[in-house]
């Protein structure tokens, strides 16, 4: 398995996997720009993770630099393809993204998870994760309808 940062040329894949795995409908002309709009941000990232010449998981993660703690590394996404779940790709998913975050002296992992999505939490925590918390998450849109 070969793990790298995502390319707007692997938009359709992800695009497939994301519908696939999370039910995420996104345009593919707009995630193809926001692929390069991460590529740009020293913060952000996506990588993908591939066998072959198969798509077989995709991690989004932002470096956070907060005034009340260590600079820490926030995974927003996590999505392994179904027939490929349970075969330690997510795993090998997670230790890339701690040497990567090691690679950056920063102090720590995080990521959340959907309250419904009990097997990934089963995951997370079979990896060293810890829960530190329950929270809700608000939106409120900024775009004028």
């Amino acid at each position: 398995m070969q793990i790298r940062e995502a390319r707007s040329s692997d938009a359709t894949a992800i695009r497939q996997l994301y519908r696939d795995v999370m039910g995420y409908e996104y345009p593919l002309e707009r995630m193809k720009e926001m692929i390069e709009k991460n590529r740009e941000d020293p913060c952000n990232f996506a990588f993908t993770a591939w066998s072959g010449k198969e798509l077989v998981a995709v991690m989004e993660a932002v470096i956070k630099y907060s005034i009340h703690r260590d600079p820490y590394l926030i995974i927003n996404t996590l999505a392994v393809v179904q027939r490929h779940q349970g075969m330690g790709i997510g795993t090998q998913m997670l230790a890339y993204a701690e040497s990567f975050a090691r690679q950056r002296q920063l102090a720590a992992l995080r990521l959340g998870s959907q309250m419904k999505r009990k097997r990934a939490h089963h995951f997370y925590e079979k990896n060293c994760f810890q829960l530190i918390k329950e929270h809700k998450i608000f939106e409120r849109s900024c775009r004028k309808e």
